[in-house]
């Protein structure tokens, strides 16, 4: 079995990285190096994910597990601490970790099935998506460790209105700058001024909610300590497309009313960090050179602060 196929996402991706290269050369070795550490049998790895390879298997008693090695950045050095605060409440349990191999041994979703493609109407699968948030957000906050640091919301998005602007600066995309102005304001205004924190997931969408016997489990989560409004975004867009529906700003002030009452949050803030956050996205195409798709989510961003 080839485990580090040419097809696979993460070789595409990150084959085009100049700082993950050294990581992809060696990443055979570490897979034998994690096989051989807990025992595992494994299957053919999943065409899935962008930063990590990622392979069903099963531990020397029969178990099945997810066998997941990340490149090593900043967005996943959390998610083991983040994993065992949740201890299979909410997200998908851990059962293993290679802190040297940044290799995670976790329980398999059975059947797994995501709830993007679930069949039910949009409004449930909303409702299913908070009642996996509100479980996520009950767990409390963790004790951050060196070995496994959780930042803080106010420090990554600080981070986020810099580059925002100074991508905005040098590149001068075709883009409102008015609303790209207020989109950075509002990554260093919203954590600063959040009622609460909570241990937030930080790629909440649907995708990464996964079907388990008779449950839903989170997978793949980003964690930070801040606003719990932040985490509602990718649900809220990506249960499907509102904004190519006739009237996109009814859907979106409906969908953002049943989500604040289900997890009872401000209406305003959810709807703030959308724009914030489609803004940040739209920065981050145009430095890679996709403009036009940049422009786009800036023009749903637009409607979304009219929705306000």
């Amino acid at each position: 079995m080839v485990t580090v196929p040419a097809d696979l996402p993460v070789v595409r991706e990150l084959s085009r990285n100049p700082e993950a290269r050294r990581w992809l050369e060696n990443l055979p070795r570490l897979i034998d190096e994690v096989r051989d550490t807990f025992g595992l049998t494994l299957a053919a790895p999943l065409h899935g994910g962008s930063c990590s390879w990622v392979a069903p298997a099963t531990l020397p008693d029969g178990t099945p597990v997810i066998v997941k090695i990340g490149w090593p950045h900043r967005e996943m050095y959390g998610e083991p601490a983040a994993l065992r605060l949740w201890a299979g409440r909410g997200a998908v349990r851990l059962l293993g970790h290679d802190p040297a191999r940044h290799a995670l041994i976790l329980h398999r979703c059975d059947p797994g099935d995501q709830l993007a493609a679930h069949d039910a109407p949009p409004r449930d699968r909303l409702h299913i998506g908070a009642t996996v948030l509100r479980t996520l957000w009950a767990a409390g906050l963790p004790e951050a460790t060196p070995a496994d640091p959780i930042e803080s919301l106010v420090d990554v998005t600080a981070d986020w209105a810099d580059l925002v602007e100074e991508r905005m600066s040098r590149l001068r995309p075709a883009y409102d700058p008015g609303l790209v102005a207020e989109g950075a304001r509002l990554l260093r205004d919203l954590p600063a001024s959040a009622p609460h924190e909570v241990l937030l997931h930080g790629d909440f969408n649907p995708g990464n909610i996964l079907s388990s016997a008779d449950t839903w489990l989170a997978i793949d989560p980003k964690p930070m300590i801040g606003d719990p409004a932040y985490d509602v975004w990718p649900l809220l867009e990506q249960i499907d497309d509102p904004y190519a529906c006739p009237d996109p700003g009814e859907v979106l002030r409906a969908r953002i009313a049943l989500l604040a009452e289900d997890l009872d949050l401000e209406p305003g803030r959810i709807a703030a960090w959308c724009v914030a956050r489609k803004v940040e996205l739209a920065l981050w195409m145009a430095h890679h050179g996709r403009e036009r798709e940049g422009s786009a989510q800036l023009h749903e961003a637009a409607v979304m602060a009219r929705s306000m």
